[in-house]
């Protein structure tokens, strides 16, 4: 955010200063007051807490003023509603930045990889980027990162998530994208969207919301309404495993250093290729790196830049991480979230791994959430995947995880949460086991992880 004063925020926002002083300086802003630094602004939101409760601790720590709907015995911007206060305050410094671009990463797997990879891509480039920070993708954690990204950002790579109609195209208002990078449109959050139709609609809305000199970055095989039904943009980049689409993969394969792969890009009638290795682990990764590579070949790179870029990637944690335990036991952790295809993903890779390494296969899952009326039949379909893909032992982990035993043929071991698991799982593993590990954030595996981390190290 670039330095301002509070008046002209006050101004900005339509609001009341009371008790502060107009030309105090600001220079970012925060929803949590453990958080604060001197000369932010403290956006007292509504939520679980009342976030005026907190607005002392705040004014203690640095914070220029609070932003509440009520005057607060602190200084304070009182405004109608804090948290449209904090998403105008973030659309209103971005104009008056120095035009970063802006690029939309959505879809139901693979943005924070596809996030990731393409920060990893500008950066060694040579670009200024500022990009999401962990999983700030909502109407809260969005135009936070506006506001923390520095005066001079030439790209600004943003994820937004999306759990209702609308909630896309509302970020999008806030930081309007002229690239829109969609990863793949699968099952997930079913009980707020009902439909994979209306998934792909609500998916659709960064589509919509691009100009007409944008450009549009899509699975080469996504339904029409994910890419914004009858709009035309200067172009479209699609990726896939196949030559339909202008960037796909051949020769995929996996060392102990990570993922390889050739590149082809195709641009028209002509075609080229580069080789790309990159230090992640996972063959299901290939597309998300391609969706990211589609990110900036629309921003002009090279696919030496981006083959450059993807060889310096590092993943934010839980995300495909894999390390070896005592006993030589593998663990493939990629537990910090799930969907239908994103356990079909892993579990197939799973299988690649255990096979070539002739090791035993282990799943360990935890149930998958918001899938709505279909939830248990989907749980059933992965647990009838992970018998067709070899896994010998399923651990099921949380109430919904029960639905996997329904259609897995051998044995399962069921508990009631990770703690339960933690306990439970590491005298049921072998030497030589391969495991995977994967559930939804409400589970909480990465306890289970961290627990086997820390009893079955390698000393």
């Amino acid at each position: 955010m670039k330095t301002v004063s509070l008046a002209a925020v006050t101004e900005a926002l339509g609001g009341r200063l009371k008790g502060a002083h107009a030309d105090a300086l600001v220079t970012g802003a925060s929803v949590d007051s453990r958080k604060v630094r001197g000369g932010e602004l403290f956006f007292a939101l509504q939520g679980r807490t009342d976030g005026a409760d907190f607005a002392p601790e705040a004014y203690l720590r640095g914070a220029v003023a609070a932003v509440a709907s009520r005057p607060l015995p602190v200084p304070t911007v009182v405004v109608e509603d804090p948290l449209v206060a904090l998403q105008e305050l973030a659309r209103w410094s971005l104009k008056r930045m120095n035009s970063p671009r802006v690029v939309g990463v959505t879809g139901t797997v693979g943005k924070t990889t596809v996030k990731d990879a393409l920060e990893a891509i500008l950066r060694s480039s040579g670009r200024r980027v500022s990009a999401t920070a962990g999983n700030f993708n909502n109407e809260i954690g969005l135009p936070l990162t506006v506001l923390a990204a520095d005066e001079r950002t030439e790209v600004l790579v943003l994820e937004m998530g999306a759990t209702h109609k609308g909630d896309i195209a509302h970020l999008c208002h806030i930081a309007p994208p002229e690239v829109g990078v969609l990863t793949a449109v699968s099952p997930v959050h079913l009980d707020s969207f009902g439909s994979l139709e209306d998934l792909a609609a609500a998916k659709g809305e960064l589509a919509l919301a691009l100009p007409d000199t944008g450009t549009l970055v899509s699975p080469a095989g996504v339904p029409e309404a994910a890419t914004g039904r009858g709009r035309n943009f200067a172009q479209r980049i699609t990726f896939g495993r196949g030559p339909e689409a202008n960037l796909y993969a051949t020769e995929i394969s996996e060392q102990e250093s990570g993922l390889s792969f050739e590149l082809h890009v195709r641009d028209g009638l002509e075609e080229r290729s580069v080789e790309v290795k990159t230090p992640v682990f996972g063959t299901h990764l290939v597309e998300p790196l391609l969706a990211a590579i589609g990110g900036a070949r629309a921003l002009g790179l090279s696919p030496e830049e981006c083959a450059g870029g993807l060889a310096r990637l590092r993943r934010t944690g839980l995300r495909g991480e894999l390390y070896r335990l005592r006993n030589d036991v593998f663990v493939y952790d990629d537990s910090y979230n799930a969907s239908p295809a994103a356990v079909a993903a892993v579990l197939r890779y799973g299988m690649e791994g255990a096979r070539r390494q002739d090791r035993r296969f282990v799943a360990i899952l935890g149930g998958m959430f918001e899938l709505g009326a279909g939830a248990r039949e989907y749980h059933r379909e992965a647990g009838a995947l992970a018998g067709e893909v070899g896994v010998e032992l399923l651990v099921c982990v949380g109430e919904e995880a029960l639905w996997y035993a329904e259609g897995f043929p051998g044995k399962v071991l069921f508990y009631e949460d990770a703690e339960a698991a933690a306990e439970g799982v590491e005298g049921e593993l072998r030497g030589g086991d391969y495991v995977v590990v994967k559930g939804s954030r409400g589970v909480g595996l990465e306890r289970l992880t961290q627990r086997l981390k820390e009893k079955l190290a390698l000393v």
